[in-house]
């Protein structure tokens, strides 16, 4: 599984606890006056960093002095950057700019992304009473993987994109000090690449933050051009609004949106549907957080895109699509075991308010009876019980 990417500052905290209520797992609570992340917890969602005004909360990713340390760099653009692109020559001058950062070759892998929704239909096709979930977002893989394991042997175990691509230079480029960096529209996918978190599994070196580095492409933009052809289909699985509509697939995009799914789906619900395609920000991954500019502005991209120089679906083996590295079931425990710590939490639940205040400095009560049954909290830990007793 992919390593928390989120941090800390203790300096700009001001103890609104904000963070602690937009956790979506639960991840985070506040004890000795400061926040603490439960690093196996976090999805890397980024909601705490967006609900932090103080800036307490942050997410960085590599820097670009870690290029020095390679002889030959190349560097993977995401597809929902080409949603700021007006035209071909914006997308060559975006090109150009980036590579113009230190890299010795600038990448894309639309085509692949078009490969991958292809495989995904197909595979759904063959679906009865049953819905197949593909989702190439880190944040709806690591839900499911914590919340919702059941819906496990829903998922297709499916490559990320930028992993794809990485294996494909590798092969292609001979060098021995060869760095892949991969720039990142969301806070998630700073987690797919060795650094800086330690991901021995991932092919990519780097993940670079788009919002870090955008001062710095502004400055290289209408400098110059660097050719590039992009997949019409691939550009098309990055936006909601571009999606191709079937009546047996369930496109949804938006944190909330997704999970009322999941919740409906791991009850047999919406069975009708046999490709659930989730996204977990909104209008899809041109909604990515570490992107510049209004979601809203770049529904049309496709369309402006029109002149740039076209190139087809990827080809590759369905061996080199496939991976069951990145979905593991972290729970452990029988159902026998799972139903004790559940009869253990609603007694404990029982003797809590149930005000779900966040005073003891966890999200819910719930959160608090489940710290007490696994022995590190307990009911003198509720401010509300012990009220009269700290007075």
């Amino acid at each position: 599984m992919s390593k928390s990417v989120i941090a800390y500052t203790l300096e700009h905290c001001v103890r609104c606890m904000k963070c602690l209520h937009a956790c979506p797992t639960g991840a985070i609570s506040m004890a000795d006056n400061r926040i603490h992340i439960d690093k196996q917890d976090c999805i890397n969602c980024g909601r705490c960093v967006r609900a932090c005004h103080s800036k307490g909360m942050v997410s960085h990713g590599s820097t670009l002095e870690d290029i020095k340390n390679y002889d030959y760099t190349v560097c993977i653009v995401p597809t929902g950057l080409f949603s700021r692109c007006q035209s071909a020559q914006d997308a060559e001058e975006l090109f150009y700019a980036i590579k113009q950062l230190g890299f010795d070759e600038v990448v894309d892998h639309t085509d692949i992304d078009a490969q991958l929704a292809k495989e995904a239909s197909l595979i759904s096709e063959s679906a009865k009473d049953f819905n197949f979930i593909e989702s190439f977002c880190p944040v709806v893989n690591e839900l499911i993987s914590k919340k919702y394991s059941i819906l496990g042997e829903n998922v297709l175990q499916l490559q990320y994109p930028s992993e794809i691509c990485a294996k494909q230079i590798r092969r292609r480029v001979k060098s021995d000090h060869l760095g892949i960096f991969n720039l990142c529209e969301c806070e998630a996918n700073l987690a797919l690449a060795k650094y800086p978190y330690g991901n021995d599994m991932y092919e990519v070196d780097h993940a670079l933050s788009l919002t870090d580095l955008f001062p710095r492409i502004r400055e290289n933009l209408h400098k110059g051009r660097e050719p590039v052809a992009l997949c019409v289909e691939g550009l098309q699985t990055c936006a909601v609004q571009s999606r191709i509509q079937k009546a047996d697939v369930l496109v949804a995009d938006g944190f909330e949106k997704i999970s009322e799914i999941l919740d409906e789906s791991e009850f047999g619900i919406l069975n009708q549907y046999h490709l659930l395609s989730l996204y977990s920000c909104y209008n899809g991954c041109i909604g990515g957080h570490l992107l510049w500019g209004s979601t809203y502005l770049v529904n049309e991209f496709i369309d402006k895109l029109k002149d740039v120089p076209k190139k087809t679906p990827s080809e590759l083996p369905f061996d080199e699509l496939f991976s069951d590295a990145y979905l593991k079931n972290e729970d452990t425990r029988t159902f026998a075991e799972k139903m004790n710590a559940f009869q253990k939490v609603n007694a404990i639940l029982e003797e809590l308010p149930g005000y779900d205040c966040g005073a003891c400095g966890k999200q819910t009560c719930r959160s608090m009876a489940e710290e007490i049954v696994n022995g590190n909290r307990s009911l003198k830990s509720c401010r509300i019980l012990n009220k009269g007793a700290e007075e």
